[in-house]
């Protein structure tokens, strides 16, 4: 009698799980679908049984390891309760929970409530779900000094332990030419220009002067189920990206930053506001239109540090993320 009756029960509780999963009705809010690395945002989880019987005892399962989720207990008005809220709901029941949410890395990934455990009404059995439609967030990456000790220039050292790339901006020499329209005003040498009753100009020197250019190899993927690791390695190299780029912005120096955006794109970055265009572009997350792009771009690389003259190949690869490797830098012949 036991075994029918367990026999008899197992579709019973099966039919009722899977109808508490279909009316169980998830609405998921945050300030805006992009959010700032390390900042935490306002979260609101709206649940509502759409259906004609109670719906007991669902277990939230949130995301964990990619960002902090808690929420604010019933006698916690600002306090976050690390402790998940177990949800009871009576047909047409809605109910609002109010939490905080710590997107812990750059990247683009789904975050807050991911799944639900429901149970047959004696607590016998139980099944999770993953929510249909869940919470995509773009989370965009940190400026830090994390590329500043690579592209000190002037300090770095090659295996020989000698300075070896140096950046000088150009200055006027001392040979002079007549003047030709274009020339700087600050080339205009005055005094001989006084005894020789016209425009000279001195010749500038730009032997030290060199053109800068960041090629950033992505890897070929997207985050489609959260991956941890993807979206750790996504994290570290956008913030090294983004850091290096802002490292000569700052300073008015300009810099060709060539990275996969579907397309490859090639682009010059001079100042704070062109700086701002690229920031925003690359947070969206890098990806290749085609596989045969990758091999492209390392092609591209290894043809600018052979032709470039006078040039600073800097490659950041993604792929290598975690090693003493994932940055190469190389004096254009």
């Amino acid at each position: 009698m036991c075994l029918f009756s367990v026999l008899f029960y197992l579709p019973i509780s099966a039919v009722y799980i899977l109808i508490s999963n279909h009316f169980f009705q998830v609405f998921q809010e945050l300030p805006s679908r992009r959010v700032m690395k390390n900042e935490e945002q306002p979260y609101k989880l709206t649940i509502e049984n759409a259906g004609p019987f109670r719906i007991n005892d669902v277990q939230l399962q949130t995301e964990e390891e990619l960002t902090t989720t808690s929420f604010k207990s019933e006698d916690e008005s600002s306090s976050g309760n690390e402790k998940k809220p177990v949800i009871n709901l009576t047909p047409g029941e809605r109910v609002l929970i109010e939490g905080l949410i710590n997107c812990k890395y750059a990247g683009n990934y789904d975050v807050g409530l991911l799944r639900a455990m429901f149970f047959d009404p004696f607590e016998i059995y139980g099944a999770s779900f993953s929510i249909p439609e869940p919470y995509r967030v773009t989370v965009m990456p940190m400026i830090t000094d994390i590329a500043n000790s690579a592209l000190d220039f002037e300090n770095l050292k090659n295996s020989s332990r000698i300075k070896s790339i140096i950046l000088r901006e150009p200055t006027p020499g001392n040979d002079m030419r007549p003047y030709r329209p274009g020339d700087p005003i600050k080339q205009i040498h005055w005094k001989a220009t006084a005894s020789a009753g016209e425009l000279i100009t001195r010749t500038p020197e730009v032997l030290d002067l060199k053109r800068i250019a960041l090629v950033l190899i992505a890897e070929n993927g997207i985050s489609q189920k959260n991956e941890p690791q993807f979206i750790k390695r996504r994290d570290y190299f956008l913030e090294f990206a983004v850091s290096a780029v802002y490292y000569h912005a700052q300073k008015g120096e300009s810099i060709h930053v060539v990275y996969p955006r579907g397309e490859i794109k090639n682009i010059q970055v001079a100042s704070l506001e062109s700086f701002s265009g690229f920031y925003e572009d690359i947070s969206k997350g890098p990806f290749y239109n085609r596989e045969s792009d990758i091999e492209k771009l390392e092609k591209q690389s290894e043809s600018m540090a052979e032709n470039e003259q006078d040039g600073i190949i800097i490659t950041v690869r993604e792929s290598e993320y975690g090693t003493e490797h994932f940055l190469e830098i190389r004096n254009g012949n």
